[in-house]
């Protein structure tokens, strides 16, 4: 693109409230856009705990397949495939272990049938896989089994896609359904739960007994998991053939000891989160009691809530005024979400108390019945 171009495109980016720059964290406001659900990334007291157990090496300087497979991510890999009963492989990132997946295994022949409002990483997959795909409607299982009904017959090849949390909307999957849909179709499955692990311990595929009925399960490590990188649990043939196909995963330096000496930590203490979990949970009921009592409507039942407001520039008003009255709340503008639901999300976690909760949604009140 020629200068001009990039400029003119910024240009309009700007005009219609949706240029994107990058801004240094305040600490001093109350964070309700952190993904950190259960506090590990801040727990001071958990930190000290790890760097007396380990010595941290800050760099792997090479890639798994020459020497970046060092004890720390090994350990952890067998330590995931101890709970998990199937292997795991990891990656560095879940934008790459979800496009990985799906642009390895899956091609021109394959159909790939995924929930509308799947991650960017899962449709960059399904871009580059070159697939048939099909969107169904969100969290719509009549709509799926009806796309099912439909194609089963004309591919051997078929892949269903789905979050078990999605991030925008803090609504949950009914994946037990989608299990048994599973047997009766015969389809390959993929889950992402990103915004599940850690809040629901292993995640919800793992607590309700579903990982034989899983083929590719992802577990981003970088939200309730307080850390970075994603373990994919999968069978061994499928383990066996990211290690010698996947691009993302062949040609990418390892992540540092370090990282995957924090991420066995975390996932050896992930029973010891309890107190956590329950405050978090309780902070969610009172959350969404007082946003009905205000009648500030959200379709959330989760950690995640999910507040639409529709327009772009109300949204940056909104968040630029309550940021001056202490709470940092980044708006999720166009393209990211659909056209006209621009939206703040809240990402609650158990530091955040109560009175605070009270005194954000007082303001935000306020700053949706006087903005515009």
């Amino acid at each position: 693109m020629k200068i001009e171009e990039i400029q003119s495109q910024l240009n309009y980016l700007k005009e219609i409230g949706n240029l994107r720059t990058l801004n240094t964290l305040d600490t001093n406001l109350i964070n309700l856009s952190s993904n950190d659900y259960l506090g590990i990334a801040h727990n001071l007291e958990l930190k000290d705990k790890f760097y007396k157990s380990f010595k941290p090496n800050l760099s792997s300087s090479s890639s798994r397949l020459i020497t970046g497979s060092y004890d720390a991510v090994m350990e952890l890999e067998k330590q995931a495939e101890r709970i998990y009963k199937k292997p795991c492989i990891m990656f560095n990132s879940g934008f790459d272990a979800n496009s990985s997946i799906i642009e390895t295994f899956f091609n021109k022949d394959s159909l790939i049938l995924t929930d509308r409002l799947n991650h960017a990483s899962i449709y960059d997959g399904i871009i580059n896989s070159k697939a048939k795909f099909i969107r169904f409607k969100h969290l719509d299982l009549n709509h799926l089994e009806d796309l099912l009904n439909k194609y089963s017959d004309g591919y051997e090849d078929i892949l269903v896609i789905t979050e078990t949390i999605y991030s925008m909307d803090g609504d949950i999957i009914n994946i037990d359904r989608l299990a048994k849909m599973k047997k009766r179709f015969n389809f390959q499955l993929m889950v992402d739960e990103a915004h599940s692990y850690g809040v629901f311990g292993y995640g919800i595929v793992h607590n309700l007994n579903l990982i034989d009925c899983v083929d590719f399960l992802v577990i981003p490590l970088g939200k309730g998991g307080g850390s970075v990188g994603a373990m994919v649990i999968c069978d061994k043939i499928y383990k066996s053939y990211i290690i010698n196909k996947s691009r993302k995963f062949i040609f990418s330096t390892s992540l540092p000891p370090v990282n995957h000496q924090w991420n066995l930590f975390i996932l050896n203490n992930m029973n010891n989160f309890d107190k956590e979990r329950a405050k978090l949970e309780l902070l969610k009921n009172y959350t969404l009691k007082l946003l009905n009592e205000n009648n500030i409507e959200t379709q959330s039942n989760t950690h995640i809530i999910s507040i639409v407001i529709g327009d772009n520039h109300k949204l940056a008003t909104i968040s630029n005024n309550l940021k001056q009255k202490g709470f940092l709340l980044y708006g999720v503008k166009e393209p990211t979400v659909p056209k006209g639901t621009a939206r703040f999300r809240i990402g609650l976690n158990p530091y955040i108390t109560r009175k605070q909760i009270e005194l954000f949604i007082k303001e935000l009140k306020n700053e949706l019945d006087t903005v515009f």
